[in-house]
């Protein structure tokens, strides 16, 4: 087999898990512009795998372990995207051993109108331990728009409505809401190999304001070699309504470093 069939064979694989973990198969909210990004924009197939792993500590020994696997498929003026990430962490020491992990898929269309105009529809699935989210589903559209477009520089803007199912781990609760989704998003070419992107979502309830959430998620990668990058990425979230139990906050942040490899 040769080096083409490999990275063919490759790609359908990874197309193939993704669908796999969507038929096996709160909110954690995607930085669709790192994608975009991080994936290029010409025609075909795409994508990237990221990868991260720490351990350390002292009185307690902390293991965490990231992975993640982006694909973009480009046809024309439909652009189809795929998200699959989780993570495991473990602590070790003081009275007991404690597990948390999370997963998380995202699929997205595209189809672009013109220039500065595109339709999208998006379907998301999260569990989330750590948040007490046992499972979270939510599905939407509307447009997207680019509102400032430079040599190095791009600003979308995008109102989409959005419907979440989601049920809580400890209690038990159901939660039926009617969300709008809008985020505004920037992506900057710093360098020939340095790029930086940021997206800012507001998510209020259609029927209940004071029920919202705001996230700032931001990546920056270098790129090492052609194929391989180095990461880090970071977001800062705020849910007025978290999970109804104790000890599950409203506000969380996060930083992640580590290596991406394009393909």
């Amino acid at each position: 087999m040769n080096g083409k069939d490999n990275a063919s064979w490759a790609r359908w694989v990874l197309l193939g898990c993704l669908c796999v973990n969507g038929m096996a198969g709160n909110a954690q909210i995607v930085n669709i512009e790192s994608l975009r990004g991080a994936t290029g924009d010409s025609s075909g197939t795409h994508g990237v795998l990221d990868g991260q792993f720490y351990i350390g500590g002292a009185q307690n020994v902390l293991l965490r372990t990231y992975g993640a696997a982006n694909v973009r498929k480009s046809v024309g003026n439909e652009t189809y995207y795929g998200i699959v990430s989780g993570s495991f962490s473990t602590r070790v020491g003081g009275d007991r051993l404690l597990f948390e992990s999370n997963a998380f898929l995202h699929g997205r269309y595209n189809l672009e109108l013109q220039p500065r105009l595109t339709v999208e529809a998006f379907f998301q699935y999260q569990r989330d331990r750590p948040l007490r989210i046992a499972q979270r589903y939510n599905a939407g559209f509307g447009p997207r728009i680019k509102t400032v477009r430079a040599k190095s520089w791009e600003i979308y803007w995008s109102p989409l409505l959005m419907g979440e199912f989601d049920l809580e781990e400890k209690t038990g609760v159901l939660n039926y809401d009617l969300r709008l989704s809008t985020y505004v998003s920037s992506d900057v070419r710093l360098s020939d190999k340095s790029r930086w992107n940021a997206v800012v979502y507001y998510q209020p309830d259609l029927f209940r304001w004071s029920d919202f959430r705001m996230v700032f998620n931001t990546r920056l990668q270098t790129s090492l070699t052609r194929r391989l990058q180095w990461v880090t990425s970071g977001f800062i979230n705020y849910d007025a309504f978290p999970a109804d139990f104790a000890g599950v906050p409203a506000f969380t942040f996060g930083t992640t470093t580590g290596l991406s490899y394009r393909f």
